[in-house]
């Protein structure tokens, strides 16, 4: 905590704990030197109900080979290691993003297996 924070904090107010979606964010920060290192990023676009992380490969993970591989062996094992609330990540294309939002199924979402 800042000198402001502290400053302009109240101390009768009880913590807010982080939510799902911050606390993986935090995670992902983590890991986004990885992927920076190959001129790539991820976003995480949102979870859903059943506790599948839908998120969004961006720079060079677009059109890379083995971005599957990183998905699977990189950002999914991350967050079902940390995260029991997380069975699985789909990795949506920019056709996927307007259907997520509508609540819609993605329609070319990349479903990968959940890992035991």
């Amino acid at each position: 905590m800042n000198l402001l924070q502290k400053f302009f904090s109240n101390p009768n107010q009880a913590a807010v704990a982080p939510s799902l979606e911050e606390r993986i964010q935090q995670v992902l920060d983590e890991y986004r030197p990885t992927l920076y290192m190959d001129g790539g990023d991820v976003e995480l676009l949102q979870v859903d109900a059943e506790g599948i992380a839908h998120v969004k490969m961006l720079g060079a993970c677009i059109d890379c080979p083995i971005s599957l591989l990183t998905m699977k062996l990189g950002i999914q094992r991350l967050l079902k290691e940390n995260f029991t609330e997380i069975n699985g990540v789909n990795a949506i294309t920019d056709i996927d993003i307007s259907a997520l939002y509508n609540r819609q199924a993605p329609t070319k979402a990349i479903e990968l297996e959940t890992m035991k």
